[in-house]
């Protein structure tokens, strides 16, 4: 996740915000900005530019479509667990016992 800071610098009388990009992301668009024969800098205030004209909707699409992807999986992989865990007796046992052990301390 790209993190702005409110620091500013002057470079050729130009100002602009200070940006942290991870790592990975960083070549990325280091990569696409050599394809495109440009600075990153450049780079991402034209992405900055094209999502403001677009009023972020995209944007704002792509990260819900990403967190439904990733609450999908895990709702998945957790029912897949609950399965298994329900599927063994000894689990259901257990987990009786220490169900009924902490009411009995929360009672007490």
């Amino acid at each position: 996740m790209a993190v702005v800071h409110p620091d500013f610098y002057r470079h050729e009388h130009l100002v602009r915000k200070s940006i942290q990009i991870p790592l990975t992301q960083h070549q990325e668009l280091k990569a696409l900005a050599m394809e495109l024969d440009s600075s990153l800098g450049d780079v991402v205030e034209t992405i900055m530019e094209l999502m403001r004209r677009d009023n972020y909707q995209q944007l704002r699409q792509a990260i819900l479509q990403k967190r439904e992807q990733a609450l999908s999986s895990l709702t998945h992989s957790l029912d897949e667990a609950y399965a298994y865990l329900g599927s063994l007796p000894e689990t259901l046992e257990d987990a009786r016992f220490y169900f009924e052990a902490g009411r009995e301390g929360i009672v007490a």
